[in-house]
């Protein structure tokens, strides 16, 4: 059964919170502003495994207001209004997906629903969405899909990892943002891998081709190839904020969906972050890394083989304790 969590009468909600998420649901909201909504659901994505005390659902409300204040410095404040203006009318745990109901005091412009996905470490989602396009999502991702998706529009934002087959239209193109990043569909399938705490953003199309550009970029916009095609792969720096083009094997990429693991070129710090979420499990490195790089792959290999493999070719030492494993690095040993 569902867990169903009801935060009703919430106080202290200012009347701007209660037109933002109007604007938000009706498509009207500037970038900023969806941001600062999307932003807002996040808190409770990251938090959905608890319960939330009155008092803390109105503190998110309070944080709300205060970054609107800061965002609208010009306009007069205005009263405190009611929490009868807004509410969270429901919380629905779906699965894996988390999706947000939003009751408003005026029938919504559009058809209602906020829809937040996520996909815990240990598991691979594949969905389809209501415009006839298909999605996977890798573990430890998020798809946050707007308010009247392929009606008004066809933005969604993702975190993580995800392979998305398009379908094409011309007139509503399909938009993916991940951080600065924004990535339209010109009819392709292709994968955006895109973790909050990875440095790098990684688009690849397996077919057709896509673009991408950096959100409000201003005077100092990188520098983006006009569109990416297939078995090529922008790589984009969020701390440079470069990007570059390479050649590559989308179809390897994107193998993670067919549950083959890959590591391609990658640290032991990067081969612990992604045991994590493949096994959904704990990686603890002990001993200096050095620049020591790995290129190997499995097929749906359990994780006491990985480890198996990685001790031959490496040298190093594991426990395995429940969901817990230990790697301990020998210094001086390199792959060969």
């Amino acid at each position: 059964m569902p867990r169903c969590t009801c935060y009703t009468k919430i106080p202290l909600v200012d009347s701007r919170i209660k037109e933002l998420f109007e604007r938000y649901q009706s498509g009207d909201a500037s970038i900023e502003e969806r941001r600062l909504v999307e932003d807002w659901f996040a808190a409770f994505d990251s938090q959905q495994q608890k319960d939330f005390s009155k008092e803390h659902s109105a503190e998110l409300f309070v944080q709300m207001d205060r970054k609107i204040g800061s965002m609208l410095e010009s306009h007069p404040a205005r009263n405190r209004m009611s929490a009868r203006w807004l509410q969270v009318a429901a919380v629905f745990l779906i699965g894996a997906g988390l999706v947000f109901y939003k009751t408003f005091s005026r029938a919504p412009k559009v058809p209602a629903g906020y829809t937040l996905i996520s996909v815990p470490k240990g598991v691979k989602k594949q969905l389809s969405l209501p415009d006839g396009s298909t999605v996977y999502l890798n573990s430890g991702s998020t798809l946050r899909i707007s308010p009247g998706f392929g009606v008004t529009n066809r933005r969604i934002s993702l975190t993580g990892e995800g392979f998305f087959i398009v379908k094409h239209n011309q007139t509503n193109p399909f938009t993916i943002q991940s951080g600065r990043l924004i990535i339209t569909d010109i009819g392709t399938s292709f994968n955006v891998k895109a973790y909050a705490e990875e440095s790098l953003v990684k688009v690849a199309v397996e077919s057709g081709e896509v673009n991408v550009k950096e959100e409000n970029a201003g005077k100092e916009a990188p520098i983006f190839p006009k569109s990416i095609i297939r078995n090529q792969q922008l790589i984009y720096s969020k701390d440079s904020r470069r990007a570059i083009l390479n050649d590559t094997q989308t179809i390897e990429v994107s193998a993670w969906r067919k549950n083959q693991l890959r590591f391609d070129n990658a640290s032991f710090g990067e081969i612990a972050t992604t045991l994590e979420r493949w096994y959904g499990v704990t990686v603890n490195v002990h001993g200096h890394t050095d620049n020591r790089r790995y290129t190997v792959s499995f097929n749906n290999e359990p994780v006491s083989n990985v480890l198996k493999v990685l001790g031959k070719l490496s040298g190093m030492s594991y426990q395995v304790i429940n969901k817990s494993i230990q790697i301990n690095l020998k210094p001086n040993k390199s792959m060969k």
